[in-house]
This record gives structure tokens, sequence and C-alpha cells, in this order.
């Protein structure tokens, strides 16, 4: 005897939109909480757009249930997962218009209000920290920016447009072995960016490492040579050479 376990499960069937020269044959997914209730017979209620119960239900023999229905194992967990990533991604875009703004107070308490939903989200820690920066809170901006350098989502293909911000936020710091670290994994990603490597070249020379920052220089230089500021800041080294 089958027995069903109870979650969600889809019903894809097809069905005719439209008349005439318009019509259309279109595949139509609706979502259903199902629950055997007893050895023949399934009880399912439909789900809405939200996936809330709608009320209606229908009794179906476990034979057809098998033919119509496919389980959705975890749908409801992942669907919560995207509400919370949702919900966070709305906080930290009004932080960072605060912060755009320089309503420094207001995008402090936004940003740590995503992190109490995502304590590793990327863009909230990253702007939490340029935020300390903008209010002199040097000690707190520096936690922050060590914090982030150990998660690994910042090296994630959507954030990679913080790749150079992040390590030029950490060389600004006097975090030099962090931002090193940072741009050797992130062009372990994206090799072929020259401001990376230039970036990595300005965080040697501050360190005091000349050799390195040459190195770098010329590496961002053969895969742009039409580099002015990598140019210039390699002319400058060479310049001062003692």
């Amino acid at each position: 005897m089958s027995r069903i376990a109870p979650g969600v499960y889809l019903e894809s069937r097809s069905a005719t939109l439209g008349v005439g020269d318009t019509a259309q044959r279109r595949q139509l997914d609706n979502y259903w909480t199902a629950r055997q209730i007893d050895e023949e017979t399934v009880r399912i209620e439909l789900l809405d757009m939200d996936d809330r119960p709608t009320g209606i239900t229908e009794e179906v023999e476990i034979e057809e249930f098998e033919k119509r229905f496919v389980a959705q194992p975890g749908y409801l967990e992942t669907r919560e997962a995207r509400q919370k990533q949702t919900r966070v991604e709305k906080i930290v875009a009004l932080a960072e218009r605060h912060y755009q703004d320089k309503e420094y107070n207001s995008a402090e308490f936004e940003f740590n209000n995503a992190l109490k939903f995502d304590e590793d989200n990327v863009r909230a820690n990253f702007g939490l920290g340029q935020t300390y920066v903008q209010m002199g809170e040097t000690d707190k901006a520096r936690e922050v920016f060590v914090r982030l350098s150990g998660i690994e989502a910042v090296f994630e293909e959507r954030n990679k447009h913080l790749f150079n911000e992040f390590g030029i936020a950490l060389r600004k710091m006097g975090l030099f072995e962090e931002a090193i670290g940072h741009y050797q994994k992130a062009l372990s990603i994206v090799d072929d960016d020259e401001n990376l490597y230039y970036n990595l070249g300005r965080v040697c020379h501050e360190k005091g490492d000349r050799a390195a920052a040459v190195n770098w220089l010329t590496l961002a230089l053969k895969i742009n040579p039409d580099f002015a500021e990598g140019r210039a800041y390699l002319a400058h080294l060479e310049a001062t050479e003692d």
C-alpha cells in the first residue's frame, strides 16, 4: 500500500487560454499541501500565489493522486529562505540610501538591522564598515572589515563589484596582510582585471615591499598596456628607486 508523505505537491496541467486565433496552450502549475487521511484517500488544499492555504480542498484517491501530483521536498523552507533574502536586500538598500545621503546614524541602524537576519551578508557588512569610517569609528570599522575578510561569500560572482572596493578599504585601514590575502584570492577568481593587480601593487608598496609592488603593477600593464594610472604609478616607483 502506498503511503503519501505530508508536504507540498505540484500539479502541472495544460489549458487553453484565449479563444479563436488568440487561443494558446499553456502549462499551469498549482501547488497543494497534501495529507493522507486513510488507506485510500489523500486530502489536498490549494495554495495561493504567496503559498498560503486558500481553503479550496479536495479528497483524492491515492492512485489518482500519484498520477496528478509530484512531491516538492523542502519547498516551503526554500521559499522562506527567499523571503528572508528579499527582506534583507530591502533593508540593505534602505541603509545604502541613508549612507549616500550622509545620514550615517540611520545607515548604521539599518545595516545592523539587516545583519540581525543575515550576519554574513556581504553588502551589509561592507556598508557598515564604510559607515563607521565616515563616523570616525576606526576601531569598529576595522573589526567589521576583519570579520568580512573571513566570509567566503565575498568571493561569490554576485559580489565581484566589491573586490576592489573592499581591498581598498582594507588598505586604507592599514590592514595590509588582510588586503593582500583578499586581492590574491580575488585574482584566483578573476585574473584579467588590471585594477586588482594595480591595487595589490599599491598595498605592497604601502606595506614596504617595493619589489612585489613593481611585479604586480607590471602584470596590470600586461593586461592593459593603456592603463594610464598603473603606468604612472609604476613610473613613480621606478623614479624613486633607491
